[in-house]
């Protein structure tokens, strides 16, 4: 199945509607006291274990293009070259994962 049929039988089961993105609204039309608050806290941790874990990967990743340089002498500039790009990637990582992470309210605008 091809991603954009599914994006498009995804989005024609529920309509969003203006105002509508981020409420959470209980069966009587009312919102929960503090669920949204709670909800948006709980979407920012996981937004940050991800982060998390993408710059974990990106260091093994590096590690191991590391050690492909020294096993491979004849490729080592190739390696180093791509363990570096990993490297940047991981710190990068690691600064969205603190810049944008639950203790934050809102995102810096610069």
């Amino acid at each position: 199945m091809d991603g954009e049929d599914r994006t498009l039988r995804l989005r024609a089961r529920r309509p969003r509607r203006a105002g509508e993105r981020g409420v959470i609204r209980l069966p009587d039309g009312s919102e929960p006291s503090g669920a949204a608050a709670e909800h948006r806290r709980e979407v920012e941790e996981y937004a940050r274990q991800a982060m998390v874990s993408s710059a974990r990967a990106h260091d093994r990743a590096a590690a191991l293009l590391e050690g492909m340089a020294t096993a491979h002498p004849e490729e080592a500039e190739l390696h180093l070259q791509s363990a570096a790009r990993h490297r940047r990637w991981a710190d990068n990582d690691r600064s969205l994962a603190q810049q944008y992470g639950p203790r934050r309210t809102e995102p810096d605008r610069t």
